[in-house]
C-alpha cells in the first residue's frame, strides 16, 4: 500500500501542477487578446499618432491590472500609420501585445517563461480629422 502512495501521489501532484501551468498560460493569452482589443479601441478614438499610442498604453495596462493578469513585462505597439491618411479614406489601427508567463509562483514552481501575444485592429472614423 505504501509503494502505491509513494507512486500515485507525486504523479497526481505533477498532473495537477501541469494542469494548473496550463490554465495559466491559457488565461493570459485571453487577457493579452483582450487587452490588445481594448488598446486599439481606445487608440482609435485618438486625434493624433502620439495620443493613439497613450491612449493604447493606458488602456492596455489598465485592463491587465483590472484583471490582475500574470503577464509580466508587457509590451506595447502601435501601428498608426493610418492617421497619415486624408480624412474621407478608410484606416486601421493595430495594436500588439507581448509579455511572458511565469509559472516560478506557482504551488509547484517550475522554471521558465512562455511568451504570450495578442492582435486587435480598429478601423479609424473615416470622416473624423487626422493628424500625424
Amino acid at each position: 500500500m505504501s509503494i502505491e502512495v509513494v507512486v500515485i501521489v507525486p504523479g497526481i501532484v505533477l498532473f495537477i501542477a501541469l494542469m494548473t501551468a496550463g490554465w495559466r498560460v491559457w488565461s493570459v493569452r485571453a487577457q493579452v487578446h483582450d487587452a490588445a482589443a481594448a488598446g486599439a479601441r481606445a487608440a482609435s478614438l485618438a486625434a493624433t499618432h502620439d495620443k493613439a499610442v497613450q491612449a493604447a498604453r493606458s488602456a492596455i495596462a489598465a485592463d491587465l491590472d483590472a484583471v490582475s493578469s500574470h503577464c509580466v513585462d508587457p509590451e506595447v505597439q502601435v501601428d498608426g500609420s493610418a492617421f497619415s491618411l486624408a480624412a474621407g479614406r478608410s484606416g486601421e489601427i493595430g495594436v500588439d501585445v507581448t509579455c511572458r508567463v511565469a509559472f516560478s509562483d506557482l504551488v509547484l514552481a517550475m522554471p521558465g517563461t512562455l511568451e504570450a501575444t495578442g492582435h486587435a485592429v480598429s478601423r479609424l472614423d473615416t470622416y473624423k480629422e487626422r493628424r500625424p
